[in-house]
């Protein structure tokens, strides 16, 4: 009984499984037989929607992005002019602090310095008195010698007679001696009388050397009591502070680094091709004058300084690459820029005339880029690119009035027929024209297009979350960025061109 039940359940899934398979095979038949029913020739030529562009020429002026950081060409190292304790210290040498030109920073020991000072006067008048004293002896040695002279002029007076007397034997040959003797003891005298004049004089040269060393002396006493207040050569901010009331510091020894604000300056680097285009064109070893603009993000917002280029360095070095330039900035006093940031440059290179700015994405890797003919069919022209900006390309060598298709895409190539989306000729949005750059250029939003803007970053989950809120935030401003603006709107248009 059992093998029978088993023998008829085998039998019934057989022909279950049967009845099943014939079903599926009708079905598969049918779908066959009505899709080649329905199935006709296209008699119609594919075309593609493309967005489209026109070359028009125009001025462009490109941008070098590099990065540097900012330097103080003009700072002071202050450290102490004379040892001793600080007996005052300003409220403002603190690290950080801004002090103005003649404002007093310290004293050291005014005291001390004022009795050297007494000293020294005291020692100048000692001087003084010495050579006034020496002087007078030296007018009296003068006329000490001038007597002994006149002595002399007698003596011979009183020889040459007596010996004329001799010669007529009116006196004795006695006489004659004496007053021989006379005469030399009087030359003897004259000659101790000159001996004592040059002491005299000698004596007054010492005197006024001692006077001038006594001067000199007073002099640098004077100095070191003046230098003792400390007072800033020039408006700056301080930074090494290391002094306190009361320590007791050695000449020379280091107290703070004193930074002039509005001497600051940027050091960046460049590639070497970079490098190139800020040379001038006859060769003088300097740099153009290009204008730059360094922008220091602070995340929340951002500080820019204007600038203009300045020098290379000296040396270079082979293993970084590149060339190292250095940037004056101007009115960086007043910003919050400080020695040591490191910021973000925009160098402004000269006008490029005569030239089309298209989308990168208009163009492969070479400069081929694709031309809408009269037909609405596709030719392929090879573009000279002069920069590379961004998601922008600067090109010359192009039919200037021709439409081209602002995005490539893989599908694309010579002689397939497209449907432009935009009116041949409009104008380009992506073209950046005109000497000003677009890089910092802020505009106005109307409420639907910040609206659809931040709807799409909302939406854009491949985009990190930092990135997105800064762009959200940045667009709830009542003026945004027109590059984040056009960024955005291109992407938007990418997005619904692959839907």
């Amino acid at each position: 009984m059992q093998a029978a039940m088993r023998a008829l359940s085998g039998l019934l899934i057989t022909i279950v499984t049967c009845g099943l398979l014939g079903l599926a095979g009708w079905n598969l038949y049918a779908s066959i037989a009505a899709a080649g029913g329905k199935r006709q020739p296209s008699s119609r030529e594919r075309s593609y929607a493309v967005d489209t562009g026109t070359l028009e020429a125009a001025s462009a002026q490109s941008l070098i992005t590099a990065y540097g950081q900012i330097h103080a060409w003009n700072t002071l190292e202050i450290r102490a002019p004379v040892q001793g304790a600080i007996t005052d210290l300003s409220s403002s040498f603190r690290d950080g602090m801004t002090v103005e030109k003649g404002e007093l920073l310290f004293r050291i020991e005014p005291e001390t310095l004022e009795r050297r000072v007494v000293d020294a006067e005291a020692a100048v008048a000692q001087a003084r008195s010495e050579l006034v004293e020496a002087t007078a002896a030296l007018e009296h040695l003068k006329s000490e010698v001038a007597t002994a002279n006149a002595q002399v002029a007698v003596r011979k007076s009183d020889v040459e007679r007596k010996t004329t007397l001799r010669a007529r034997k009116l006196v004795t040959a006695t006489v004659l001696d004496e007053v021989v003797l006379a005469l030399s003891a009087a030359k003897q005298a004259v000659t101790a009388k000159e001996q004592a004049l040059l002491a005299g004089q000698s004596r007054i040269e010492l005197a006024t050397r001692k006077v001038e060393r006594a001067e000199l002396s007073l002099a640098d006493a004077r100095k070191s009591r003046a230098d003792a207040n400390y007072r800033a050569p020039f408006s700056g901010r301080l930074d090494g502070v290391a002094a306190t009331l009361g320590e007791r510091v050695s000449q020379n020894e280091k107290l703070a680094t004193l930074i002039d604000p509005n001497a600051l300056e940027v050091s960046l680097r460049l590639r070497p091709h970079e490098f190139a285009r800020v040379l001038p064109s006859h060769a003088t070893g300097k740099l153009a004058p290009l204008p730059i603009t360094a922008v220091l993000d602070l995340k929340d917002r951002t500080v820019e300084v204007t600038g203009v280029l300045d020098r290379p360095a000296a040396v270079t070095d082979a293993s970084q690459g590149g060339r190292i330039v250095f940037a004056k900035l101007l009115d960086a006093g007043n910003s919050a820029m400080r020695p040591g940031d490191f910021v973000t440059v925009y160098v402004k290179e000269p006008v490029l005339q005569n030239v089309a700015v298209i989308p990168a994405q208009a163009a492969t890797e070479d400069g081929r880029i694709l031309l809408i003919n009269p037909d609405n069919r596709l030719t392929e022209v090879k573009a000279h690119i002069v920069r590379r900006q961004n998601d922008e390309l600067i090109v010359d060598g192009v039919p200037f009035g021709a439409h081209y298709v602002s995005r490539r895409l893989p599908y694309l190539a010579a002689g397939v027929k497209v449907e432009p989306r935009s009116k041949p000729g409009s104008p380009e949005k992506l073209v950046s024209t005109q000497s000003e750059s677009r890089s910092f250029e802020m505009v106005a939003l109307s409420q639907a297009r910040r609206t659809a803007l931040i709807a799409y970053l909302k939406s854009n989950t491949s985009m990190p979350a930092a990135r997105r809120d800064r762009a959200i935030k940045a667009l709830g401003e009542p003026k945004a960025p027109r590059r984040l603006i056009e960024r955005l709107e291109r992407q938007i248009a990418g997005s619904e061109g692959r839907t």
